[in-house]
Order: C-alpha cells, then sequence, then structure tokens
C-alpha cells in the first residue's frame, strides 16, 4: 500500500483535485492505466472525488484496439464505473492532415477528453504518465537541444485540467503493484518496436545509460525536470514583466519594443522576451528555432537601422532607430469576403472556395449520436437557431464558443490550438447567426447549440467539395 500514499501525497503536493471534482481517468488499458484507474478508485473516497473511465480507440491496429476497448469497459464495469469507450478513425484524419501517426492521435485523443469531460461534467482528465516516461520526455527535448522549456519534461497539472498522478511513479513500480494487486491489463506490441525516436531512446538508450554512466537515471531526471520547472516559472515571470517595461506599442500584428530598454536586460530575458513578442504578432503558441531568436537578438546588439530578421509564422523584425519592431506580413488574401444565406433545409454553394454546405432536418426520434460523426458533419438543436443562418469567411474579432469548453474564445487562439495552419483558416466557412458563429464547418460545432433532452428538431449539417449536381 506504500504506492497508494505515495502517489496520494504527490496529488496533494500539486494540488490536482479538490474534494468534490469527478475526476475523468483515461485508460488505455494498458498497465500504466489500469494501475492509475485502480489507484484512484482505491483513493476516491480520501480525496472526496468520483470517476469516469474513458477510452478511445484510435483503429490503429484492428481487432487488438477492439480488444484493448472491450477489456476497458469490461474492467469499468468491474468497478462499478461509468464509462465511455468510443472509436475515431484516426489513420484516415492523419491522412486528410497529412500528420505524423503520434501527432494526428494526439490530436483526435486530446479533443475526445476535453469533449467527454464537458459530457460528464467532469473538472479533470488523469492521464498515466509515469516517472520513466518523464525522464524519456526530458531525454528527448535534451537530444532536440531544448532550452530549460523543454528540459522540464511533462507538467504534472496542465492547462488546470489535466492531471498526472504518477509522474514519479517508476514504470517497475506499477509493473510490481499490478502483480502484487493481481491486475489483468493489455499490452500494446508496437511500444517495443524500436521505430519511433521515444521508442529507442526507452529500449536502446536509457539502458544503455543507466548501466554503463548512471544506474539512478531516471531519478536524476526527475530532479532535473523539477528545478526547470522552477527555474523556468520564475524566468517567464521575469520576462513578462521586462516585456511590458520594453514595450513602446501593441497593434493587431505589430510590436514595438524599447532598445534602450532591451539594452539592460540579461540575455537570457531577451530571448524570452523575443519569443512573447513573436507569439503575439504570429498568433502561435509554440516555439522557434534557436537561429531565428539568434537573428532578432543580432538586430539588438549590432544591427543597422532598416535591417531585417525573416521569423517563422510570416513574421519580420525591424531595427529602427530607438526600437525594435515585430510585424506580421500581410499573407496574400486567396479568398475573398463573401457572405450567404444558408439554405436550412437546402444547399448552399459557396463558390469562393468550391464547397458545399447540405442541410437537412430530422425528428430527434430518430437515432443519431452527434459525437459518432466525422468532422465534416454536424447535429445541433434547430430550435434554438434563428430564422437567418450564414455562412461566411473569418473576420477580425471573430469569437467562438466550441462545443465542450467552458468559455468562448477568439476565433483565432481556437485555430491555434487545433494546429489549423494559418494559410488554411481563410478557407474554413463559418456558419453563424448575424451574431455568434454556430459551427467553424468541418472542425466544431458551437457549445450553444448542441443537442439536448429538450430537443425535438435536429439540423443535420455536412461539407461536400464542390459543386452540388442538383441544389435541393
Amino acid at each position: 500500500m506504500d504506492l497508494l500514499r505515495k502517489v496520494s501525497d504527490y496529488i496533494s503536493r500539486h494540488r490536482m483535485v479538490e474534494r468534490g471534482d469527478k475526476v475523468l481517468v483515461a485508460v488505455s488499458g494498458g498497465p500504466d492505466s489500469t494501475a492509475l484507474l485502480h489507484i484512484l478508485y482505491r483513493l476516491k473516497d480520501d480525496l472526496g472525488i468520483s470517476l469516469h473511465v474513458a477510452h478511445l480507440n484510435h483503429m490503429f491496429r484492428g481487432k487488438e484496439s477492439e480488444k484493448d476497448a472491450s477489456f476497458v469497459a469490461e474492467t469499468a464495469q468491474r468497478y462499478g464505473l461509468p464509462a465511455t469507450v468510443e472509436s475515431v478513425d484516426v489513420p484516415s484524419y492523419r491522412a486528410r492532415r497529412r500528420l505524423s501517426n503520434q501527432v494526428a492521435a494526439r490530436e483526435v485523443r486530446y479533443r475526445f477528453f476535453l469533449e467527454c469531460a464537458a459530457q460528464v461534467g467532469a473538472s479533470r482528465v488523469a492521464l498515466a504518465h509515469q516517472a520513466d516516461d518523464q525522464a524519456e520526455t526530458i531525454l528527448f527535448n535534451f537530444l532536440r537541444g531544448s532550452g530549460i522549456s523543454g528540459l522540464k519534461g511533462i507538467l504534472p497539472v496542465r492547462d488546470g485540467i489535466y492531471i498526472r498522478p504518477l509522474l514519479n511513479v517508476r514504470r517497475s513500480e506499477i509493473e510490481s503493484f499490478c502483480s502484487e494487486m493481481d491486475l489483468a491489463f493489455r499490452r500494446d506490441l508496437s511500444n517495443l518496436k524500436p521505430v519511433y525516436t521515444r521508442n529507442r531512446i526507452r529500449l536502446n538508450l536509457v539502458p544503455l545509460l543507466e548501466e554503463e554512466y548512471n544506474p539512478r537515471l531516471v531519478p536524476a531526471l526527475l530532479r532535473l525536470g523539477e528545478i526547470c520547472r522552477e527555474e523556468d516559472s520564475y524566468l517567464e515571470h521575469l520576462a513578462a514583466k521586462a516585456f511590458q517595461e520594453a514595450l513602446l506599442a501593441e497593434n493587431a500584428g505589430h510590436i514595438t519594443l524599447s532598445l534602450e530598454s532591451l539594452a539592460r536586460v540579461p540575455l537570457a530575458l531577451k530571448r524570452r522576451i523575443l519569443r512573447l513578442a513573436w507569439q503575439s504578432v504570429s498568433g502561435d503558441t509554440g516555439s522557434q528555432d534557436f537561429q531565428h531568436v539568434e537573428a532578432a537578438l543580432n538586430l539588438i546588439n549590432s544591427g543597422t537601422t532598416g535591417s531585417q530578421a525573416v521569423m517563422p509564422g510570416h513574421v519580420v523584425a525591424v531595427r529602427t532607430y530607438a526600437a525594435l519592431e515585430l510585424k506580421a506580413i500581410p499573407a496574400k488574401k486567396d479568398v475573398p469576403d463573401y457572405i450567404y444565406q444558408l439554405q436550412a433545409p437546402g444547399t448552399t454553394y459557396i463558390p469562393e472556395i468550391d464547397i458545399s454546405i447540405e442541410a437537412r432536418l430530422y425528428s430527434k426520434e430518430q437515432d443519431c449520436n452527434p459525437r459518432a460523426l466525422p468532422q465534416s458533419e454536424a447535429l445541433l438543436d434547430f430550435d434554438k437557431l434563428p430564422r437567418d443562418i450564414f455562412v461566411r469567411r473569418r473576420l477580425a474579432g471573430d469569437v467562438f464558443h466550441p462545443y465542450g469548453q467552458a468559455s468562448a474564445l477568439k476565433l483565432k487562439d481556437f485555430f491555434i490550438k487545433q494546429k489549423i495552419p494559418r494559410e488554411e483558416r481563410d478557407r474554413i466557412p463559418l456558419i453563424c447567426t448575424p451574431q455568434e458563429i454556430i459551427w467553424v464547418a468541418g472542425v466544431r460545432p458551437g457549445e450553444k447549440w448542441k443537442i439536448g433532452g429538450s430537443t425535438k428538431r435536429m439540423l443535420h449539417m455536412k461539407v461536400n467539395p464542390g459543386k452540388p449536381s442538383l441544389l435541393l
């Protein structure tokens, strides 16, 4: 029972839950997530929480994936816990988005977690990352040349919703616990194939380093991660303060920083200030390559008036007499502004992007699960919609309240979180009322229009390529 106490202390230390929370437990069926479920089940009364099991079949491994899903459903039933077990054709999603298997699976999986949590009223999502995962992540980022931000590794709590109670527990401890508790679990044999870099780190590099250099490698990397998390947080606080002190002007797509203020700032903070400025101008929350940051730094240190450095995300840094300006480079506007009244029911053709929006009415009695639809379709409560519905191109300042989210956010921020490339955003039609976005077509519907217990009529919408042969 020492492991129960260890996990309980870690949960308390990082304030992962509060009494009354409902926790969505992501269970793949493997040893880590099976142990996580069992541990949280044993601790739930002491923590004052309730549990809901969630499993997503990514459909990568055919029958094996189906067996994983059945195993998780049966496990939840044995515990007497509610469960949501769903399947998404991730291989097709990966092909459409031209992503790697891992990136596609992660995008779909985290979207599923958010939607499922919203549907069941969960305020936390528990993930089964453990100490060896953390060590491998830190090593992976080190090999890529990451700075402190990468060396902090996986966060115990992220975005106020994702929690990782096993992050200080070794893989060997988990497997011993499963054996001691006689917990059955599933094995994903793809994790034993040295195809991906992370698998090679796990299977080859870590054992080599432990055997020949440091038998306590994983605890050492965990300490490194914790130190880097604390120092990164402190440096971010200092950088945000220094950024505001150096800021001369901030407009949409344009930031001006005082060279005099930047000259007083240590180099470590200058890099972070440039990243904050770049993120604000580009709308991208990611990081930049080292050489791009260094090019902008050179403008500060030795650049002449008018010299420039091109940065990612259609941003250029320009040195003026007394300032450094970061500007968004205007992209060619391939898609002109348009707005059409949506035919509902009916079909609306949008020649500017050569697609059609098909809309049909159904009664609630007809069996249809809105969450089982592909992204190209949406099912909404027709009686919640106003009489006039339009389809248009995105506009500056658009705000959207996505299905499954607690609140609205800027459409630009939503696109960034969905990792939709900047050049594709103007080609995404928006189904709107005169004031609100109903559906970001092909991405996600709005929370306000979702199907509920009082729904009587449903509007089914579908994005089709090209012009229909016959308009309804």
